[in-house]
């Protein structure tokens, strides 16, 4: 049979002595209590032995009352019981100002979720003197790039998001120096030396390999020439790349010499550009070259430094102008 107590005015209290016990009970692991209004605790400690727990309040505050800047024990948050493993918590920490996931024996423990969202905000990952692994993952830089058979193929453009590790980095360089053609290599930052490759493929003229040093350009490489400054070669010939006086000089430095191992032919007919058949005084030493023969019976001139241009004789000639003269 129910038993109401009914106080209709001021306060109800019960009270036993100090340090005494007062029990509600309803029997052993059944039974309810409810409190209709709010319940207040002062004690120190508040112990709840239930198997489920149910908080309709959708914010749980703790440390509550601080009125320190901060907390004043420097941490608050959740303890979780392991049994004869170490406790772990997760708690808000004033030395790294933010939360942390550690167990009982101040080690760092994991934390398993499919993402974090920064909210726009830059996202650090601060690893001190350490590093920012993805281990135990198996083989994870196959999931950045395309393999085959465990051997880098390609880039797929459906992960350009993805942070690729170590290994994923090294293979795809080795992918990229043994696949991948560079137009462009180089040093310098003010004045940069480089090679530069423009094939006809992609520049509609002709295929050039451009080697410049300090920005100026100092050889080009073509399918049929290789031009060095004001030099060209192309096949067997050598000339200079200027259509103008420009000399070609070859030159032995010291005591050297300059020496032709084979016959010497010089065309009568002049290189392009070439105003005249009939070269103009040096102005220093002697020019030779070829006209029409006359009376010397050669058709080998020279013009040199001290205005003189004739014919050199030959030997038939000189012994009968000998013989004249």
């Amino acid at each position: 049979m129910s038993k109401y107590l009914n106080v209709p005015n001021g306060n109800y209290k019960v009270s036993v002595q100090t340090g005494g016990t007062i029990y509600l009970d309803t029997g052993f692991d059944t039974g309810t209590v409810e409190i209709s209004g709010n319940l207040l605790v002062k004690g120190e400690t508040t112990t709840v032995n239930t198997a489920e727990l149910n908080i309709e309040d959708n914010i749980i505050t703790l440390n509550s009352g601080e009125t320190g800047a901060g907390i004043t024990l420097n941490e608050a948050g959740l303890k979780i019981e392991r049994g004869s493993l170490p406790d772990t918590f997760f708690k808000y920490d004033e030395d790294v100002s933010g939360f942390i996931a550690i167990d009982g024996a101040s080690q760092l423990i994991s934390l398993a979720t499919n993402e974090i969202d920064s909210r726009s905000q830059n996202l650090t990952l601060n690893a001190g003197t350490s590093t920012v692994n993805v281990s135990p993952t198996v083989d994870y830089e196959q999931k950045v790039f395309t393999y085959a058979a465990g051997t880098l193929t390609g880039y797929n453009p459906a992960k350009a998001d993805v942070i690729p590790n170590t290994q994923a980095v090294v293979d795809y360089v080795a992918f990229n120096f043994a696949n991948v053609f560079l137009r462009q290599i180089g040093d310098g930052t003010l004045s940069v030396s480089s090679i530069e490759i423009d094939d006809f493929e992609n520049t509609g003229v002709d295929s050039v390999i451009t080697f410049k040093i300090d920005g100026t350009t100092i050889s080009q490489a073509f399918a049929d020439r290789w031009e060095f400054d004001k030099l060209k070669i192309i096949g067997t010939t050598i000339e200079t790349t200027s259509i103008g006086s420009d000399d070609l000089v070859l030159r032995a430095n010291g005591t050297g010499s300059i020496r032709i191992d084979d016959m010497l032919h010089i065309n009568s007919v002049p290189s392009n550009g070439d105003p005249t058949l009939i070269p103009a005084f040096p102005g220093n030493g002697i020019k030779l070259y070829i006209s029409d023969q006359y009376t010397g019976k050669t058709g080998i001139y020279f013009a040199n430094a001290e205005q003189n241009r004739d014919e050199l004789v030959s030997k038939n000639r000189a012994l009968l102008f000998g013989m004249l003269f």
